[in-house]
Parts: structure tokens; C-alpha cells; sequence
């Protein structure tokens, strides 16, 4: 990893950069709950891992605690660098399929204007389309870290 950038304007670039060396370390690696490595994530390993690399103050947060940090604010519109969170609930791509089962909470990084990435259990770390039905489906908030510039 390229190790910590001190120049604001870098920031998101140096996140989204971090983020996918580390999906390419980590690539054919299943999702690992509890997993904080390239052996092996899950979204909120992945999430600090990536934001470690960037920000070496940064410390561990589960996926609840990142939304209850006063580390992260909520925003209304994502920019690169920030997290894409999934509150826990059912996914109304499942409801219309008659699946009511409410799935856990989630969390990954915006790459871009079409994308974010995460470690997912049916894929491990991988990007993800913000048109895919089913993630697309779910609610969704975004929070920005306190180390990033608006």
C-alpha cells in the first residue's frame, strides 16, 4: 500500500486508490466474518483496512458503530471516498420474490459515480454497480470521515 497522503485533494483518490489494491490482494478470498485482512474480510474489516491505509489513526469500528461515530458524518450525496451504508431490513428486491427473511447491516466505500466497493458474502471483495437490483434495492446512507474534505 502507498501508506498515508497528507494533501487534502488526494485523499479520496488515495481511498479509492487503497481500495482497489487491496480488492486485487484480496481477489478469489471468500468473505470472512470477522475478516480485517487480505486473508480474508468482512465489510467492515474491508472499510478499515482501507481507511487504516489512508488514515493510520483510524481504528477499527464495527458496521453499527461506524453509523453511530461521530467520526463519520452523514451525507446526502456521496463523492468518492466516502461509505456507502445499508441499514438492516428487508431488501425490497427480496419482498417481491416473497422473501421477507430482514438482512444484516452493510457497509463499503464509492469508487465512483457508478460504483462502490465491498466485501460481500457472495463474493468477497468486489465492486459493486449502484444499478445492481439487488444492493440497488436496499436503503442506503452515505457518511463522510472526518478526514475527508467536502
Amino acid at each position: 500500500m502507498a501508506g498515508p497522503i497528507s494533501a487534502p485533494a488526494d485523499l479520496r483518490q488515495s481511498l479509492v486508490a487503497a481500495a482497489r489494491t487491496v480488492a486485487k490482494a484480496a481477489a478469489g478470498r471468500a468473505y470472512l466474518k470477522g475478516g480485517k485482512s487480505t486473508a480474508g474480510f468482512d465489510c467492515s474489516g474491508f472499510v478499515y483496512y482501507v481507511l487504516h491505509d489512508v488514515f493510520p489513526d483510524y481504528a477499527y469500528l464495527s458496521t453499527d458503530a461506524i453509523a453511530a461515530s461521530d467520526q463519520f458524518r452523514r451525507v446526502m450525496t456521496c463523492a468518492a471516498g466516502d461509505l456507502i451504508f445499508f441499514p438492516a431490513g428487508q431488501v425490497p428486491y427480496e419482498v417481491k420474490k416473497k422473501n421477507t427473511r430482514s438482512y444484516e447491516n452493510h457497509v463499503g466505500i464509492v469508487l465512483d459515480a457508478a460504483n462502490w466497493i465491498g466485501s460481500q458474502s457472495s463474493t468477497g471483495v468486489a465492486p459493486v454497480p449502484f444499478t445492481n437490483p439487488w444492493w440497488g434495492s436496499r436503503t442506503r446512507r452515505y457518511y463522510r470521515y472526518r478526514g475527508l474534505p467536502d
